[in-house]
Parts: structure tokens; sequence; C-alpha cells
């Protein structure tokens, strides 16, 4: 499944704060992170690292981010989780 996360930038509404980058769970300290900076807009590499946390679209000020289509949590990965912390940890 993590494998077909589709992690979309969109570089038109993207300012460049990083904060994508900087809320990740599995970008921070990773081996193999989820975003990089890039030179005005952050980079997927890594989207297999991706957990749906979400964390990053909803810390999107420009709201520039989607993951699998979808800018909010609920219900998204584990209809079972009743947070978002119970999904990362």
């Amino acid at each position: 499944m993590a494998d077909g996360r589709r992690i979309v930038v969109d570089e038109a509404r993207c300012i460049g704060c990083w904060e994508c980058v900087e809320l990740c769970p599995q970008t921070r300290g990773t081996q193999f992170p989820v975003f990089e900076k890039g030179e005005r807009v952050p980079r997927v590499v890594n989207p297999g690292s991706c957990l749906a946390c979400l964390t990053c679209v909803e810390g999107c000020r420009s709201q520039a981010l989607t993951v699998d289509g979808r800018r909010r949590w609920e219900g998204y990965v584990d209809p079972r989780a009743r947070s978002k912390e119970e999904v990362i940890y």
C-alpha cells in the first residue's frame, strides 16, 4: 500500500515555507525521507515512506498538498484508528 501513495505538491500554490518537510514524521531524521527541500518547493523523494497521516497536508498554510487526493485525515488510513497518533505510533 505504501508504494501507492500519490503525494502532489501544487507548485502554483506552494509558498515554499517548508512546513511539510519540518512536520512530516517520516522525513525528520529518517533514512528514507518522504520530502526534501527543492529549489522553490518541496520534492517528494520517497512516497513509499509515507504513512498517510496527512500531517503535511494539515500543516500546509497554502493548501498546496494532497495525499491520494485527500486534504483531511479523518477515517483515511484505518477507520478503527481514533487519532492520527495511533496511525503514526
